[in-house]
């Protein structure tokens, strides 16, 4: 009887090891390490973050959810709802434990949690780690119009969850019953939950259509599929309502979009696309290039791709706030079209998993190495709100009411504890009117009626302001403080 040799089993620890320190494993790594960078460049100059913590510390220490206002003179005591709550927490309590080391190490771990899940769905896409490498790494740069102790990071995390159990479902892998709770913490923590409602009954909408038509196809839902996209959707709308504010929270995105124009006209990420900017310029060359790829290869599209891809373009270039959303919806149809340039892996092509593992050390210790210090993340905020005013604004809080500029009112509310003129939250003060009255301050026309109206005593105004220039030409008024970044002036009669 011949004798057949049985091949050697692999020696389960170099299985373990071919997994984990692997070509794809260096991809995420040099990925988180892309945008570590970035967020560095970036920091936690961010003027939204102080109300936040703010807000955090009141319903700790109250234990009652906010339904008025009480961080400002001008719209004390007016209706208004935290619509961010959820959000804030991770933020407060990384404060209390470490300062602003903590909020930015919150904010570093949520961006690069985005990234490495926007390589996961290029991956679910194209099978590629290269192809999803580049991709997720375009994504990256358009999310940086974002990076920033925000609850705003929370929202594309969830949209990136959101977006892998749908294409899943599509790839008959099941995990829709997650949706409900997903939308529940989501509705909690951020006013983009509506956002990714949309995005859902979009793609569960291209699913009633059956059609092929160029290189878009169409393929309708079985009967079952209907079923149990129907049942988890009115789970969904369930799970929304379930929250401390009830229908008001629900419906504030609406009240964003139509009843605020003011804060679309005047805050910078609500303008549209700049294609003269390093942004504007690589959403322009990726338009062409996907459009050039698709003419060369002629890939077939599902409508559900399309759809995203539309509404991810027309998202970003209206609004630069949006770019973040068209980095997640773009980057894994970009990756489709970039696989052809990898080809497949080879199968001959051994794996050497202790020298990835060497790649991957280096790749941690410069992610390390790029972590800020204390001074420097000082620094960063000194450097965006008036620091050393604080002790004379502290000095004269209780005298008199102030004025102050918009992007610092949240800094002044954390650190003097003391009622401000306004504030970055702005849905507040557009519908009480007082942002109105802020821009006729900043635009020097009507300030000085504006001060009467409000009783203010002092001024706080960047230096170099118009209406510092008109205030020190004014016999009513004197220069009190100037430090080169913040200048005060009081009321001399």
């Amino acid at each position: 009887m011949s004798s057949t040799t049985q091949p050697v089993a692999s020696s389960p620890r170099w299985k373990w090891s071919d997994r984990v320190f692997s070509l794809p494993a260096i991809l995420i790594v040099a990925l988180v390490y892309v945008t570590s960078l970035y967020a560095y460049q970036l920091r936690v100059g961010d003027p939204d973050i102080w109300w936040h913590l703010r807000n955090a510390s009141q319903l700790i220490h109250t234990r009652h959810f906010i339904h008025t206002d009480f961080l400002t003179f001008t719209v004390a005591g007016k209706p208004w709802i935290n619509f961010e709550w959820l959000g804030e927490l991770p933020y407060y309590f990384a404060w209390q434990s470490l300062g602003l080391t903590g909020l930015y190490l919150v904010e570093l771990i949520l961006a690069s949690s985005i990234a490495v899940g926007i390589y996961c769905l290029c991956w679910m896409r194209c099978r590629s780690p290269l192809a999803a490498f580049l991709s997720s790494a375009v994504a990256v740069l358009f999310a940086t119009v974002s990076f920033a102790p925000r609850t705003l990071l929370f929202g594309w995390l969830f949209v990136v969850m959101e977006i892998a159990i749908l294409w899943s479902f599509q790839e008959r892998r099941d995990y829709t019953w997650w949706l409900p709770l997903l939308f529940l913490v989501w509705i909690n923590t951020h006013g983009s939950w509506f956002i990714g409602f949309a995005l859902m009954l979009v793609f569960i909408a291209c699913g009633f259509a059956d059609f092929c038509c160029g290189n878009v196809d169409a393929t309708r839902w079985s009967l079952a599929e209907k079923k149990k996209l129907l049942a988890v959707t009115a789970a969904t709308i369930g799970a929304v309502f379930a929250n401390p504010y009830g229908w008001r929270l629900v419906t504030y995105p609406f009240d964003v979009a139509f009843q605020q124009k003011l804060t679309i006209q005047d805050v910078a990420e609500w303008a549209s696309l700049d294609f003269h900017t390093i942004r504007g310029r690589v959403v322009l060359m990726l338009i062409l290039l996907m459009g050039t790829l698709q003419l060369v290869r002629e890939r077939r599209w599902k409508l559900q791709d399309l759809a995203f891809a539309a509404i991810g373009i027309y998202a970003g270039v209206t609004y630069i706030r949006f770019l973040f959303l068209t980095g997640i919806l773009i980057a894994p149809l970009l990756a489709l079209q970039l696989d052809f340039l990898f080809g497949e892996p080879s199968p001959q092509r051994k794996n050497r998993p202790w020298a990835n593992a060497a790649v991957i050390a280096v790749l941690l210790v410069l992610i390390a190495a790029r972590f800020p210090t204390r001074t420097q993340l000082d620094a960063d905020i000194a450097q965006g709100f008036p620091v050393k005013a604080l002790p004379y604004l502290r000095s004269i809080s209780g005298n008199g009411r102030i004025f102050n500029p918009h992007e610092w009112g949240g800094y002044l509310e954390w650190y003097t504890q003391a009622p401000q003129f306004i504030d970055t939250r702005n849905d507040i003060f557009v519908h009480e009117g007082t942002m109105q009255d802020y821009v006729r301050v900043v635009q020097a026309n009507g300030a000085f009626e504006v001060f009467s109206n409000y009783q203010i005593r002092y001024v706080l105004l960047a230096d170099g302001s118009s209406t510092a220039y008109l205030l020190r030409h004014s016999p009513e008024w004197k220069q009190t403080y100037d430090d080169g970044q913040a200048a005060v002036f009081e009321r001399s009669r």
